[in-house]
């Protein structure tokens, strides 16, 4: 049983066409799934389009509260063990869910990586993936391509594992991805196809892009946190090194900064540890 589940906000333009193609897939691949739509507080015809389907499970909200509070209400009410989840904006490849489908029997979660032959994303959205792709190397030790792509498919007990720390925002599916990576679930990534969206986006490039670096460090200092404290501890002890062999030059001592910058990466260090032991304990209950 898969239950498809469908976040929108203002998609009278391409909402039907989204459903009946995810119907027209699945009927003749013979898949037993639940389409879940979660009606975000649209304020235009949406909620009138999708009241004409009496083949959906409806979920009707007055209050725009977001994407992820939208797919955490609809993991509430879906019956199936596997999740799959796509925008509802006609930007991602509706064909390209039976590939996702295929390879979840082997995996946690499938990914549909936006890195295909045909690829929309403007070029300061590019340069911000990039980015957040390098930090997420550097914290994770894993090249991920798309780590917040919106189309892909989990399996439901992996998601409510993660559920007291996915936010009701954007970032649910980069929290996703991070956490399951930190914590070596079987992931894997396939190559998409990515459309110019319909409709007006909700996305706010250069705000979404801070507050996807923010929990990028807040997830990695939840789960491994000596790779968030240590490089800290490093740069403080390298800062403080540095700062006593100017003072032994100049003035024949160490003065007061280069013993703070020190006693900081001293503290910083055993915040670390002491940090990862309080995780490693909780892991082991």
């Amino acid at each position: 049983m898969i239950s498809v589940i469908i976040p929108v906000y203002n998609e009278e333009a391409v909402i039907i066409q989204v459903i009946d193609d995810i119907n027209s897939v699945l009927i003749k691949q013979k898949i037993k799934y639940e389409i879940i739509i979660v009606n975000d507080g649209s304020n235009d015809r949406t909620l009138e389009l999708l009241n004409s389907y009496d083949d959906i499970i409806l979920i009707n909200r007055d209050i725009n509260r977001g994407y992820g509070f939208s797919i955490k209400e609809g993991v509430q009410k879906s019956t199936g063990d596997l999740i799959l989840i796509i925008d509802a904006d006609g930007s991602y490849p509706v064909n390209e869910i039976l590939t996702l489908i295929n390879e979840s029997s082997s995996y946690d979660m499938v990914i549909g990586e936006r890195s295909g032959e045909n690829v929309s994303i403007g070029l300061f959205n590019r340069f911000g993936k990039l980015l957040l792709r390098l930090l997420t190397y550097s914290l994770t030790s894993d090249w991920i391509k798309d780590i917040n792509s919106g189309l892909r498919i989990f399996k439901k007990e992996l998601f409510l594992k993660y559920w007291s720390i996915i936010p009701d925002g954007f970032s649910l599916t980069t929290t996703l991805t991070v956490a399951s990576l930190l914590e070596k679930h079987k992931i894997k990534f396939i190559p998409i196809d990515y459309y110019e969206r319909i409709g007006k986006s909700k996305i706010r490039p250069l705000q979404d892009f801070f507050n996807f670096v923010i929990l990028v460090f807040r997830i990695v200092s939840f789960f491994k946190p000596l790779r968030f404290y240590l490089p800290i501890s490093i740069f403080f002890l390298i800062a403080a090194i540095f700062r006593a062999i100017r003072d032994i030059l100049l003035f024949n001592s160490i003065e007061t900064a280069a013993v703070l910058l020190f006693i900081v990466a001293i503290q910083t260090l055993f915040f670390g540890l002491l940090a990862d032991l309080i995780v490693n304990k909780h892991k082991n209950y």
